[in-house]
């Protein structure tokens, strides 16, 4: 892979537009030691004196080493999976040492409460309101490098492709969070990032972009951007890689003359959303790849770096110790050195 340049700057029409770019995946316990991924052969920690480095502290040095500066550290939804699913549950201990971790390397963290359908009823997205207003008080004025993402995938909203309710909620807690005292970035989420019916074709996924107001102006737009086997299997090709990132790239340029605001897209990868499904498969699961989604997302990532007057933002997934491809732990997507090499370390 080739090194980023140091991240940079810019000056928008809101104000300075920090340069964010790096990895998502690694979830609520993997900066604890109590990680179930955790298995004894890390080095000493840089962060923890007298502790042997985390996960998530092995992680951060490997970003840290590819140039980057920011990783997604993500919990699970407490209103509908409050066991975990493959994501554990939220720890406010679990998410200060992921902080501590991201500040010693001066890094972003992206900190996400990686739930689906919080909003699908009033009571629920009532239930979520709930559940960051102490998130957010104690975290207030902890780092000023944290960035909220309040929801992973809106999904299944009342009415359908509801874009005016997921406004609705994203206000609320927005209105939330600036009420308690909070000056961090926040993400919000297209509706499209899991599943919409509005047009793919010439950017229209632009259309479940959520409005929203804020009086520090400091939101970032989002849109979760893979490239479906289940929809492509019969043009399965390189042509057709480059058209789905045209317009993944077209719909977020079109967001953000739509909403005025920058962008952070918070996921995408090469994930052909199943398992051993596609017949040029090279990694398989979670942090494996094909030929033509790796097209794809190296298309992708090149648009957005050459986006000006400023590149767009992104992080990538999943870097992880959960993911379930062979011998891809603690790295996922970015375990360098493997054959077949992984998709992050050819990422140019």
């Amino acid at each position: 892979m080739v090194t980023l340049p140091a991240p940079e700057a810019a000056q928008g029409s809101i104000g300075t537009v920090p340069i964010i770019l790096g990895w998502g995946g690694p979830r609520g316990d993997e900066s604890s030691l109590s990680s179930p991924y955790h298995d004894g052969s890390n080095p000493s920690s840089l962060v923890f004196p007298g502790e042997q480095a985390s996960n998530l502290e092995v992680q951060a040095l490997r970003l840290q080493s590819m140039g980057f500066n920011a990783v997604r550290f993500s919990f699970a939804p407490g209103c509908t999976n409050p066991d975990g699913g493959f994501m554990y549950p939220y720890s406010p201990e679990n998410l200060e040492r992921a902080i501590r971790i991201a500040e010693y390397f001066d890094f972003w963290i992206i900190v996400d409460y990686h739930g689906y359908e919080d909003l699908v009823t009033t009571s629920l997205a009532d239930c979520w309101i709930d559940f960051w207003r102490p998130v957010v008080q104690q975290f207030k004025d902890r780092y000023s490098k944290l960035v909220w993402e309040p929801l992973n995938e809106p999904t299944n909203l009342p009415g359908g492709d509801n874009v005016s309710y997921l406004s609705q909620q994203y206000q609320r807690w927005i209105d939330q969070a600036r009420s308690l005292g909070d000056q961090h970035w926040i993400v919000v989420q297209n509706l499209c990032s899991f599943s919409c019916g509005f047009d793919f074709d010439n950017g229209g996924f632009a259309d479940g972009y959520p409005a929203v107001t804020d009086p520090q102006m400091m939101i970032f737009i989002s849109l979760h951007s893979y490239m479906d086997y289940g929809v492509y299997a019969g043009s399965w090709d390189n042509v057709t890689a480059e058209y789905v990132a045209q317009n993944f790239y077209q719909a977020v340029e079109n967001g953000m003359q739509r909403t005025g605001w920058p962008v952070l897209n918070t996921e995408g990868g090469t994930d052909p959303l199943c398992r051993a499904c596609a017949p040029d498969t090279i990694l398989d699961d979670s942090a494996g790849y094909t030929g033509v989604t790796f097209h794809f997302i190296q298309t992708l990532t090149s648009l957005y770096d050459q986006h000006a007057p400023q590149r767009i933002n992104w992080i990538w997934w999943p870097m992880a110790s959960w993911t379930d491809t062979p011998d891809s732990r603690p790295y996922g997507a970015l375990q360098c050195g493997s054959s077949p090499e992984a998709w992050g370390c050819v990422l140019d």
